[in-house]
């Protein structure tokens, strides 16, 4: 009975006398991605920038109050550039309040061909760009205008709102406020 214990001493003793074996930094990336990817299907990187762009795109979605806007948009549309491959945004717009607006500015979102968020001007969230016009709008009128995103990609615009309007007046309207 004492050598089995001895033996088994002697074991435990050996065993745990042993360094753990060092990982380099490409070793620990590839255990992380490889866990990334059986559990999500992508790797970590993809996944990682996947969750930003859905929390920018939620947080960029945010309309509370659209109801309430002084300008409804009629008409948001890709049109192509007349000499080249790029493509720019369209607005039909209407001032619906009872003051004359002096600026609006607009916030839009678009699709490519494959229904993925396009390049529409705003480096930080695919698929959102903005623009802003600083033409007189009186009271119950409508106009469209044209900005020049310099898509490639931009397939559909899927919706258009405004974010912020300036009256002649002197005061002012912000989506949320």
């Amino acid at each position: 009975m004492k050598i089995i214990t001895c033996m088994t001493l002697a074991a435990l003793i050996a065993t745990g006398c042993q360094q753990p074996i060092q990982k380099t930094k490409e070793q620990k990336a590839a255990e992380l991605d490889s866990f990334s990817r059986a559990k999500y299907g992508e790797s970590a990187d993809d996944h990682v920038k996947k969750m930003v762009d859905q929390s920018i795109a939620k947080a960029m979605f945010d309309t509370v109050g659209l109801s309430r806007a002084p300008v409804k948009v009629l008409q948001a549309k890709i049109v192509k550039e007349e000499y080249s491959n790029y493509r720019s945004v369209y607005l039909k717009y209407k001032n619906i309040s009872k003051k004359t607006i002096s600026a609006i500015k607009f916030e839009w979102y678009g699709t490519n061909a494959f229904n993925d968020p396009a390049d529409l001007g705003n480096s930080y969230a695919a698929g959102f760009g903005g623009g802003f016009t600083d033409d007189s709008l009186r009271s119950g009128r409508s106009t469209g205008a044209t900005w020049n995103v310099l898509s490639r990609d931009a397939k559909k615009l899927k919706l258009a709102w405004p974010i912020e309007v300036s009256f002649n007046d002197g005061t002012s309207w912000k989506l949320g406020k």
